[in-house]
């Protein structure tokens, strides 16, 4: 844990200093505006970094447990099987990056001559950053970092009646709700965002799932089957004269479709004939 601590945080010469400094100080070795902006947030995550894994190291190993008493009964030192994984890890995380630094981004290195990692000869700046950069620049990382790891030991272990006052005041309260909150991010996502996109998903459920789908469907179907059904059944009147208008009107349906299928004349006469009869 506190080998895998000291890698993240980028402590010198662990693996993690390798990258992660580097990545600082060609940051701020393109000696352009954006690139000072990038190294002055960059340092900020570097020291957020180091104040999470403090924090983490310190209220696990050195502060004492909080937890229910049933929990630490059983804590036991992980099996070989736990351990192996943990131990080649530790090693590459110490080691690693020391080895492989001159192969990886040392200058004139050949590691990508195939070009898997292209660097256009306007982009390079690894002369700038290993020998153009203050030592100033280089080291303010690593000051930061120990600094705060030592203000943030120290203020929890002696002074801690400080900071909870300063959590409870209400420049605490707002600093601790602004970080606590990813920026307020989270916030703004909830309330406009997905707030309109619920909205929108209901709206759209209503329209079409239990709207346009299902009066087409189940409901419309029933609906209209009914409607059909009763205007059927209304023309059930039991006058002897309807029902024989109702069956002349069926014959000269069939009689037309009958004439239009066989295109015969005669049908056609018929019918004709039917027409002046009637009128």
């Amino acid at each position: 844990m506190l080998i895998a601590s000291l890698s993240l945080v980028a402590f010198p010469f662990m693996t993690g200093f390798y990258s992660k400094d580097f990545i600082l100080e060609s940051a701020y070795g393109q000696y352009y505006f954006s690139g000072t902006v990038v190294y002055i947030i960059a340092t900020i995550g570097a020291m957020f970094t180091t104040l999470y894994s403090v924090k983490v190291l310190y209220l696990t190993f050195l502060t004492n447990p909080n937890g229910p008493l049933i929990n630490y009964k059983q804590a036991h030192e992980g099996d070989i099987f736990m351990s192996l994984p943990l131990m080649i890890l530790a090693v590459f995380s110490i080691f690693f990056g020391f080895i492989t630094k001159d192969m990886f981004i040392g200058l004139g290195s050949g590691f990508f001559s195939d070009n898997a990692l292209f660097i256009h000869p306007s982009h390079e700046i690894m002369l700038d950053t290993e020998f153009g950069v203050p030592t100033l620049f280089k080291l303010l990382p690593l000051i930061f970092t120990i600094s705060l790891s030592v203000i943030a030991i120290v203020l929890s272990e002696y002074l801690s009646t400080i900071l909870i006052y300063f959590k409870l005041s209400r420049v605490g309260y707002n600093i601790f709700s602004f970080f606590n909150q990813r920026f307020l991010i989270e916030l703004f996502y909830n309330r406009y965002i997905t707030g309109i996109v619920l909205k929108l998903g209901g709206q759209t459920t209503k329209v079409i799932d239990k709207g346009s789908v299902e009066y087409l469907g189940p409901y419309g179907l029933e609906k209209g089957l009914l409607n059909i059904s009763s205007n059927i059944a209304k023309l059930n009147t039991g006058v002897i004269t309807s029902y024989a208008l109702y069956i002349l009107i069926g014959l000269i349906f069939y009689l037309l479709f009958n004439s239009y299928i066989n295109n015969s004349i005669i049908t056609l006469a018929l019918l004709i004939s039917l027409s002046l009869v009637l009128s």
